[in-house]
């Protein structure tokens, strides 16, 4: 953008003028104030930016900032003449603050002017369109406030946060082991992973059904699943319509009467579906933003589009960094279910348990998240069997595992006990482990000398004394 727009009236670059006179009438005080706030791209003016510039070098090589010194730092001589008559003009620098906020403001402004002009000009696509408005939204929503508090700040804030009565904001999951072991709360960024088939879309709306029952605004990106699918999943899930029969409409007068309270839910129910499958995390930012959703689903976060001509890993790695800071700065809860590579079976046919290393095509996913869950079934090939949902990273909590009992015609999971299966399964192995160490000790025990060479015999002397036997 051009620095200095002549259409701009004087007094926009006021503020501009009057950081700059701060600084060279009274350096030392301000300094620190106006280089921590300020970057060189907030100043329209090109000659006050040299100047800034150049007093901020000085300054972070520790070196005096005297108005003399910043002039043959500058070098030009008009942008003297502009110093000379900003110390003038410059009353004094107490306001200095002030002087700082409305620079800060008119940066952003003209910022705004700048991508409005291009989106009333240089517009071809509708993406270009999206990418535009995802740009102006994110300057509204950025903020520079002072992000820094004393350890007594820290500890006064706590106790009043100890002392408030309001119940801590947390997501309820809906499922009670969940709810235990991850604690989320707005602004957080979290992975589901797990296997093809395995039912991560199922429990993505399952989750996202039950968030929105509290109260929060969800939205669900569905990059897979068309609208009538999903909503047949979801009314599985809820209403307990078999999903054979309403796939085949073959319900019956039960099922619509649960359909239509459903309909009664729904009025209020603040829960949406977007089945945009060309979305990138700029449109989902927008559309975030647009709606006001609290929490966002994404199924699943490798079909968010980037680059076509870079490497997947690099794509999926930018994704998660752009959803990772979307999350943060909007004050979103970001859940994104992941595919993940599953690792190869030993000579047995046994593998491993799915670990975060396991997340498809970028470790930067387990990396930026908050929370990590891996859903597994517990009888390999078995879609009906029931799932093993472990917490493998977990940054304000502990990791643990628990089971859910899944029940396809509904498409629904529930809490259940350790598996049978798993159960005898464990036995066997301890029982496995037990003899093979009877075994070893048996082993040990052999090589050791028979009892008869480890005894040791000594000589009686004769005394001439009678031997009692």
């Amino acid at each position: 953008m051009d620095v200095r727009d002549e259409a701009c009236s004087a007094r926009q670059f006021e503020p501009e003028m009057g950081v700059i006179g701060s600084l060279l009438i009274s350096p030392e005080p301000v300094a620190g104030i106006i280089f921590h706030k300020l970057r060189p791209e907030d100043f329209g003016v090109k000659e006050y930016r040299a100047v800034f510039c150049a007093a901020r070098d000085l300054w972070l090589d520790k070196r005096t900032l005297d108005p003399m010194i910043i002039a043959n730092a500058v070098g030009d001589q008009e942008i003297k003449k502009v110093m000379a008559n900003a110390m003038q003009l410059t009353p004094t620098a107490a306001n200095v603050e002030s002087y700082v906020e409305l620079v800060i403001e008119q940066a952003q402004l003209r910022k705004l002017r700048d991508v409005g002009m291009r989106l009333s000009l240089h517009l071809e696509t509708l993406d270009d369109a999206r990418k535009l408005l995802a740009e102006a939204e994110g300057l509204l929503s950025a903020q520079r406030e002072e992000r820094v508090w004393s350890y007594k700040d820290l500890l006064e804030d706590y106790l009043e946060w100890l002392n408030d009565s309001t119940p801590p904001d947390y997501l309820n999951w809906g499922i009670p082991q969940l709810n235990q072991m991850v604690q989320i709360a707005q602004g957080c960024f979290v992975v589901i992973g797990a296997a093809s088939s395995t039912g991560k879309t199922a429990l993505g709306l399952q989750l996202a059904y039950n968030i929105a029952r509290t109260g929060k605004r969800v939205g669900f990106f569905s990059y897979e699943t068309p609208k009538r699918p999903a909503a047949i999943r979801i009314f599985a899930n809820t209403a307990g319509v078999d999903m054979v029969k309403a796939k085949n409409k073959d319900v019956n007068q039960i099922d619509y009467e649960v359909l239509m309270r459903e309909g009664d839910i729904s009025m209020t129910l603040p829960f949406k579906l977007e089945d945009q499958g060309d979305w990138t995390v700029d449109d989902l930012r927008a559309r975030t933003l647009a709606e006001r959703y609290e929490v966002i689903f994404l199924d699943y976060v490798q079909m968010v589009p980037g680059d076509p001509r870079r490497p997947r890993w690099e794509v999926v790695t930018e994704t998660s960094m752009k959803l990772h800071r979307m999350a943060q700065k909007l004050g979103v809860t970001v859940i994104a279910l992941s595919q993940v590579t599953e690792p190869e079976r030993d000579s047995k046919g046994k593998r491993r348990s799915l670990t975060k290393e396991d997340l498809r095509e970028s470790k930067q996913l387990a990396n930026d998240a908050e929370a990590v869950l891996m859903m597994e079934l517990t009888r390999a090939g078995d879609y009906d069997s029931e799932r093993e949902l472990r917490v493998v990273k977990n940054k304000d909590g502990s990791l643990g595992k628990f089971w859910l009992k899944f029940e396809p015609h509904f498409m629904r999971f529930t809490p259940c006990e350790k598996p049978e299966h798993l159960k005898r399964q464990e036995y066997r192995e301890s029982m496995a482990a037990l003899s093979q160490n009877r075994k070893q000790s048996g082993r040990s025990n052999a090589q050791r000398d028979p009892e008869y060479r480890q005894a040791q015999f000594e000589e009686i002397d004769d005394d001439d004394d009678e031997i009692p036997f």
